[in-house]
C-alpha cells in the first residue's frame, strides 16, 4: 500500500469510526446523549483532519472544495453535540 492511498482513506475512516462507536455504544445501553456527543466529535475530528489534508488526498470525504467540506462537517459536529447535551436538560416533571 503507498502512503498516498492511507492518507486518502483517513478522513473518512475518522468519521465512520466514531459514527460506528457512537452508535454501538448506543445499541449496548449507553445513554442516547453519550452516543450522539461521540458521533458529534467524530464529525468534528473528521472536519479538522479534512482541513490538514489536500483535496487531492481527502479520499470520500472530498465532496466539494476542502473549506465547504470542513464548514459542512464543523456544523454537523456542533449540531450532533448541541442537541445531545440539550437532551440532558431537564424542562418539566414529565
Amino acid at each position: 500500500m503507498r502512503t498516498g492511498e492511507s492518507t486518502a482513506w483517513g478522513s473518512y475512516l475518522v468519521v465512520a469510526a466514531g459514527v460506528a462507536a457512537g452508535l454501538s455504544a448506543i445499541g449496548l445501553g449507553a445513554p442516547v446523549s453519550t452516543g450522539g456527543v461521540v458521533m458529534g466529535g467524530a464529525f468534528l475530528a473528521g472536519s479538522v483532519t479534512r482541513l490538514a489534508t489536500s483535496d487531492r488526498r481527502a479520499g470520500a470525504l472530498a465532496v466539494r472544495g476542502r473549506r465547504t467540506d470542513a464548514i459542512t462537517l464543523a456544523a454537523f459536529g456542533v449540531a450532533l453535540v448541541a442537541g445531545s447535551l440539550l437532551m440532558l436538560l431537564r424542562l418539566h416533571d414529565s
